[in-house]
């Protein structure tokens, strides 16, 4: 009888050991689901004047909220001056839904567009973008690689309407994949793919639509405790119906404050088209918070 309890002890003493074993390697190890982490969940800064709704594989945890804003403060020079764009708050709003998901809204942001009039878009106007909505799944949460594919319409809520508002007069939907590969202990490498059916307010009858291809490229090293300085590049193509091909570039320094609190500067400029835009370049700050 002893040696069968020996044998029964053995037995439940490897079962026990296997299922925690079992429990530990089904434990999430990858950083978008490990607490305080918002560092890796937030979308900004982001490139353009719109409200960055993507480009970051992790989702916000259920039952969480994630709250994201900014300003960009955009310049574009002339030969008869500066035209300027101050784009605010810029605010994003991320809720955890469970099953790896996430619901996005975004408010409209205000924009004021002021100084020389350059011509084209480049005109004195004041008023707000275009609201949208969407989801996000993530798909792989492993220490070095993570990714997520995302839905995104927006809405034609924007004014003014036309050629030199901040409306596209017609909904946009997106559709975006993002990947996130963990190179070394400190440097990662981002790439976010962006298929979008736009629309442009260049007929004075209605929008008109068009498809975009815009495939991005972020590295990030972790240059200080906290401390992430960030590189991107962007490419549209086309920016608009006709029109050629846009590439923005970014560098930008992102601040951990705490495990819900993240702060962010930017500065941002364009490569592509030709002038006046390629001159263009920006300024902007932003905060991330978690709740």
């Amino acid at each position: 009888m002893r040696g069968a309890e020996r044998v029964a002890a053995l037995a439940i003493s490897f079962v026990s050991s296997f299922a925690v074993a079992n429990a530990q390697s089904a434990t999430p190890t990858g950083p978008c689901e490990q607490p305080g982490n918002i560092g890796a969940i937030v979308d900004r800064p982001g490139l353009g004047r719109p409200t960055a709704d993507n480009g970051s594989p992790c989702v916000v945890p259920s039952s969480q909220v994630v709250v994201e804003a900014g300003y960009r403060a955009q310049s574009t020079p002339g030969q008869s001056g500066s035209s300027t764009l101050d784009t605010y708050p810029l605010v994003l709003l991320r809720a955890g839904l469970g099953g790896h998901a996430e619901l996005i809204v975004q408010p409209p942001a205000i924009s004021t567009r002021s100084g020389a009039a350059l011509g084209g878009t480049f005109v004195p106007a004041h008023g707000l973008q275009d609201t949208g909505v969407g989801v996000k799944w993530m798909l792989a949460d492993r220490p070095r690689f993570q990714d997520a594919v995302e839905a995104f319409i927006s809405v034609p809520t924007g004014t003014p309407l036309g050629t030199t508002g901040f409306s596209a007069g017609a909904p946009t939907y997106t559709l975006t994949y993002t990947a996130s590969f963990t190179l070394t202990g400190n440097l990662s490498l981002s790439v976010t793919q962006n298929a979008i059916a736009g629309a442009a307010p260049l007929d004075p009858a209605g929008a008109t639509r068009f498809f975009s291809y815009q495939p991005s490229l972020t590295i990030g090293y972790a240059f200080a405790p906290n401390f992430t300085l960030l590189a991107g590049d962007q490419i549209a193509a086309p920016l608009a119906p006709g029109a050629g091909t846009g590439n923005r570039a970014l560098i930008a320094i992102q601040r951990v404050l705490s495990p819900a609190i993240v702060l962010d500067v930017d500065y941002e400029v364009n490569a592509l088209p030709a002038a006046p835009a390629f001159r263009q370049h920006a300024f902007g700050a932003g905060v991330g918070l978690q709740l």
